[in-house]
């Protein structure tokens, strides 16, 4: 096995796995934190549903964000790495990204304007905002490489 494959190989491993923690941290983790903040604040208790739903909504993109990433790591087994398809894969992963960051950003404001915000909620959705600009800025940054470089490889292909 090329080391090309082997790459690949560990890179859908990492992103069967990443599915498997969104798994666990959507079904299991999330909601007993939900049920235990509503235990500890009362008033807020009607927020678990909504905020669980709301939370679930915000996994999606992940969950399809790491299925281009597997289809992407597919076309690197293959050694076709610059491919306009890989192009197409990363922009999309970037919208979703982006999208996701958008919708935790407005829940942001919406709990900020509750007053339903404690701070390690806060904290740590600002750095789901964080992390998901970068992840959108960086996924269209290597969207745009990754089709210069298939023009690139085609321009050579038809050279040869």
């Amino acid at each position: 096995m090329t080391k090309q494959k082997k790459l690949a190989r560990c890179l859908q491993a990492l992103t069967i796995l990443g599915w498997c923690g969104c798994g666990v941290l959507a079904f299991f983790v999330v909601p007993m934190m939900a049920e235990e903040a509503a235990w500890m604040e009362p008033t807020l208790a009607w927020l678990q549903w909504p905020g669980l739903i709301c939370f679930w909504a915000v996994m999606v993109p992940v969950v399809l964000a790491l299925w281009h990433s597997l289809k992407i790591f597919g076309e690197i087994g293959r050694d076709n790495s610059f491919c306009l398809e890989n192009a197409r894969r990363l922009k999309i992963i970037s919208r979703l990204a982006l999208g996701d960051t958008v919708v935790c950003l407005a829940g942001l404001m919406f709990l900020l304007c509750l007053g339903a915000m404690p701070p390690g909620l806060f904290l740590l959705l600002l750095a789901v905002i964080g992390m998901g600009a970068a992840m959108a800025v960086a996924a269209a940054a290597l969207s745009h490489l990754t089709r210069k470089a298939a023009a690139i490889q085609d321009e050579n292909d038809l050279t040869i």
